[in-house]
């Protein structure tokens, strides 16, 4: 693990971490357990600065419970040196704050190394477990350090979250590290985070996403227009997964001009990040794992929203060879 390497790094130049844009819960610890480990082993101060927005309450909750620091990328931050670690990404993929011209020194993930990825010291990359907060709780145990309750907590609820409680995508050792993380969790947190309040929006949301949502056999698939916060169409995605039958969902939200996209996969045989990568082709750029993948159509006017809409789900269809199945209501 890279543990080591972090009382290599320059003590003179302040570290960055950077999460992916819109952080989940996965992205924010990892980059919470990266800060203590700087800290505690190298004697470094680090700021975690995300771009986008924190809009699923879940994810809301896990900061404001747990008081975990996070900033909000500035243009002021480009313009000094950092030490740059990227955290549960990778640069250039369209979901990072990082300009085209910035090669970050590190990068920490558990998504597969894209062609594109550079950087100027070292990368731990491990697309097998499950989440990046295995890796990051595999070092701080290498280094001995006993965890702190709010960050065990918040380790603990992102390989939690990222696993849908070990029934996707875990390995051994994302399992050892749940159990581990258990005995140091704060349950009266964990119950604020996992069980926060829920706006008036969010149900009008959800009403929204049974009405447009259509079945194609297996395949559910749901545009949902204009969209309150970024994280919404996985939300929903996530949601409409375990209805009866149903082994494909795809949901598609505009936020800000950008079309989000969302694609789960309980079908063996089907690679989510390949298939959205083929969906969205040209348009705008996806990435993630074989059971759950998310893409990005950037700068997408609102008067050609329900067109794309269109395109979108043609292409999906076509890839399960189902364009000529009858669509039904969700219920």
């Amino acid at each position: 693990m890279f543990c080591k390497n972090l009382s290599t790094l320059d003590k003179n130049k302040p570290v960055l971490i950077l999460p992916h844009n819109n952080p989940d819960p996965d992205a924010i610890a990892a980059a919470w357990g990266i800060s203590f480990l700087l800290k505690k082993t190298a004697g470094l101060d680090a700021v975690i600065a995300y771009s986008g927005f924190i809009g699923r309450a879940e994810n809301r909750a896990l900061v404001k419970v747990l008081k975990i620091p996070l900033k909000k990328v500035t243009p002021k931050l480009w313009r000094q040196e950092h030490t740059i670690i990227m955290v549960d990404c990778q640069p250039y993929t369209g979901n990072t704050p990082i300009p085209e011209d910035v090669v970050p020194d590190i990068v920490i993930d558990h998504h597969p190394l894209r062609e594109t990825t550079k950087y100027k010291q070292w990368a731990t990359i491990n697309e097998n477990l499950g989440s990046t907060s295995t890796i990051i709780t595999t070092c701080i145990k290498e280094s001995g350090l006993p965890i702190p309750k709010d960050l065990a907590t918040a380790l603990f609820y992102a390989i939690r979250s990222e696993t849908k409680d070990l029934g996707w995508e875990r390995t051994r050792l994302d399992h050892r590290h749940y159990l581990e993380l258990l005995s140091f969790v704060d349950f009266d947190a964990l119950y604020q985070i996992e069980h926060p309040k829920l706006s008036g929006e969010y149900f009008r949301m959800v009403k929204t996403a049974l009405e447009r949502s259509r079945i194609h056999r297996h395949v559910v698939v749901c545009p949902l227009g204009e969209v309150p916060y970024p994280e919404l169409p996985a939300e929903i995605a996530d949601f409409l997964i375990f209805r009866e039958g149903i082994s494909i969902s795809f949901v598609m939200g505009r936020f800000e001009n950008d079309m989000l996209l969302s694609l789960r996969s309980l079908q063996r045989g089907t690679n989510s990040a390949v298939t959205i990568r083929n969906i969205i082709s040209e348009m705008g750029t996806g990435g993630g794992h074989e059971i759950m993948a998310g893409g990005k159509i950037p700068d997408l006017p609102q008067y050609k929203l329900r067109d794309v809409e269109k395109i979108l789900i043609r292409r999906l269809l076509k890839e399960f060879q189902l364009s000529r199945v009858k669509e039904k209501k969700l219920f």
